[in-house]
């Protein structure tokens, strides 16, 4: 593999979520969220009264889980192509709004806040992925409680697998990853083709955290983390535990 490592675009989320994200995929199913959202109902408690957030919600994977508990879900995503994926899903009377996380429109609106599958981390400077936290914290009423899933640092970075391939339906799929170590995140290049000729070529950029630093960011937005995962079966988490899954309360 070549040592070369492209650029990712400071605004990669604007191209990286298109109309073949769904395609290419395809495994992540409702049914594979299953366990994932019942964990998640499970920790945070959500009673049928409660309104809930989740935040980057994709193509509606967890929040179809969670309308059957909710009878006030809404799912909030930037990206038009997945939130037709949603729409698709879940039906129309599902509450789907397309809104950048930096600034989404809610105030004192929801009882529980969901983030999952490191849906964060995005931003490049850490004002904007404050901004995200701080969303949070203004989008719950007083003592609200949230949910986010992230990427395990320690365990990513021992188990990086730099260079992937394979195929979906007639897609080839090719993907890079690496560490960037001076800016301590996680990048990833996907290059599709089909037929041959390429199709799609865009890259990923999430921010690395330990527990300690994303403890600290959270905090300072205003959220307190009550317990820690390092997976949906609700093991501790460790070096050998690929998640980073924190659940709290407003302060």
């Amino acid at each position: 593999m070549s040592s070369n490592k492209p650029p990712i675009a400071e605004d990669w989320f604007q191209e990286s979520f298109d109309a073949l994200y769904p395609i290419l995929y395809a495994h992540r199913t409702v049914e594979a969220a299953r366990p994932e959202s019942l964990f998640s109902i499970e920790q945070t408690q959500i009673r049928s009264q409660d309104r809930v957030l989740d935040l980057a919600c994709g193509g509606g994977r967890h929040l179809a889980h969670l309308i059957k508990v909710s009878a006030h879900a809404v799912g909030l995503d930037y990206s038009p192509h997945l939130l037709t994926v949603a729409r698709e899903s879940l039906g129309s009377n599902a509450q789907l709004v397309r809104a950048d996380m930096r600034h989404q429109p809610f105030l004192n609106a929801f009882d529980v806040v969901f983030n999952y599958f490191t849906s964060f981390g995005y931003f490049q400077t850490p004002e904007e992925n404050l901004a995200v936290v701080h969303g949070i914290a203004k989008a719950l009423r007083p003592h609200g409680r949230f949910f986010i899933d992230y990427l395990n640092r320690t365990w990513a970075e021992n188990n990086l697998q730099p260079e992937t391939g394979r195929s979906v339906q007639d897609f080839e799929i090719s993907e890079r990853r690496w560490i960037d170590n001076a800016h301590h995140r996680i990048n990833k290049t996907t290059i599709v083709s089909k037929n041959g000729q390429q199709v799609s070529d865009t890259g990923e950029s999430v921010q690395l955290y330990t527990l300690e630093e994303f403890s600290a960011l959270l905090s300072t937005g205003g959220l307190m983390i009550d317990r820690v995962f390092g997976n949906y079966d609700g093991v501790a988490m460790t070096d050998q535990q690929p998640r980073m899954i924190v659940v709290g309360h407003k302060s």
